[in-house]
């Protein structure tokens, strides 16, 4: 394996467990999937939920595909897809942020309202600020899924295409 390998692998590794990570949180339970749904409904008016599902579905089979080297480009290829979506989503919901700020602002009213306006406009920047870089966050992550799938067919793997479009990996050996 040669210098080139082992950060390919590092890079696999990593990429993939964060997804892997993403998976569990985005459907541990009803209400992670009911919020990842709802999420979801931001960009994807129509069915969010097959889209929700479909996210979660390749987030976990792309960081597994990623991490065993089992078509990892095409796992790469699939979480690249997927970040694209969920940037959208996160940009969506700067916007939506912004609007509950705006729909709350006019309730608070009178003497004691400076305070409450105050910690509403904190609260409703942290929120942008935080999904606007998320965004980018994702935005980010497409350079090192491109990557994977443009030179993700690297030893070790289990099977996937190699760079001359050729199955390669351990299981073509066997």
């Amino acid at each position: 394996m040669v210098l080139e390998d082992v950060g390919a692998l590092s890079l696999r590794l990593t990429v993939g467990a964060l997804f892997l990570m993403g998976t569990w949180a985005s459907g541990k339970t009803r209400e992670a999937r009911d919020f990842t749904t709802a999420e979801t409904s931001l960009v994807f008016k129509t069915n969010p939920r097959l889209f929700a599902y479909l996210g979660i579905a390749m987030m976990s089979l792309g960081g597994l595909s990623i991490i065993f080297g089992v078509f990892p480009r095409t796992g790469a290829l699939a979480l690249t897809i997927f970040l694209v979506g969920g940037a959208a989503i996160h940009f969506a919901k700067c916007a939506q942020l912004t609007g509950y700020a705006k729909t709350i602002e006019p309730a608070l009213a009178g003497d004691g309202a400076g305070p409450a306006r105050r910690a509403l406009d904190e609260l409703t920047q942290a929120g942008v600020l935080g999904h606007f870089v998320a965004g980018l966050k994702n935005y980010a992550l497409t350079g090192a899924t491109a990557y994977l799938v443009l030179t993700g067919g690297r030893a070790p793997m289990l099977i996937g295409f190699g760079p001359d479009g050729a199955l390669q990996g351990l299981l073509t050996r066997l």
